[in-house]
This record gives C-alpha cells, structure tokens and sequence, in this order.
C-alpha cells in the first residue's frame, strides 16, 4: 500500500507531462499530444499555424480564405471557441487538398 502511496505522485507527473522527456524513455515534446484550449493564445496559434500552411494564398481555396478570416476575426472579438472552429476546419481543409 505504502508503494502505490509513493507513487501516485508520479502517475500524476506523467499524466499532466510534468516529467522531463528525456527521462525514462518518456516521449519527446514533438511525440506527446498537445492539449487543446479556449483560450486567446491558442486562437492565436491556430491563425499562425493557417498563415503558414498557405504557402501560395492564389492557390488557397475561396472556402478556406473566409474561415481563416473569419477564425480570426472572431479571435480579435473575443469569440475564441466559434475562432477556433473556424481555423481548425481550415486548416483541414488546407491539409487534405495538399
């Protein structure tokens, strides 16, 4: 009993990714499953990771031009959850026509 006691920190460590990667054949950042938020920062993030993903805007379909724009002015008002949709689909959308 007292060895699951002493080890439910760790069990907590590992869930929440606390532990350092390189330590005990953990998975390195790039590996581990990103957590995904409601929050400005995020919306943000996503709005780079589109702008990035349009290598050449003549080539970016009309559909996904509106949601990334639409994402982010949702993101400028505050409408973080409906801005993250919007971006999330577009970047799908730009993923699976390349």
């Amino acid at each position: 009993m007292n060895l699951v006691r002493s080890m439910a920190p760790v069990a907590v460590w590992l869930c929440l990714g606390l532990l350092p990667a390189s330590s005990q054949g953990l998975l390195a950042d790039s590996d581990r499953m990103q957590v995904m938020t409601d929050t400005p920062e995020f919306c943000w993030h996503l709005v780079n990771k589109v702008a990035a993903a349009q290598r050449d805007p003549h080539d970016v379909p009309p559909d996904v031009r509106m949601l990334a724009r639409e994402g982010q002015r949702m993101c400028d008002h505050g409408l973080i959850k409906a801005g993250i949709l919007r971006l999330r689909r577009a970047l799908m959308l730009l993923r699976d026509g390349q």
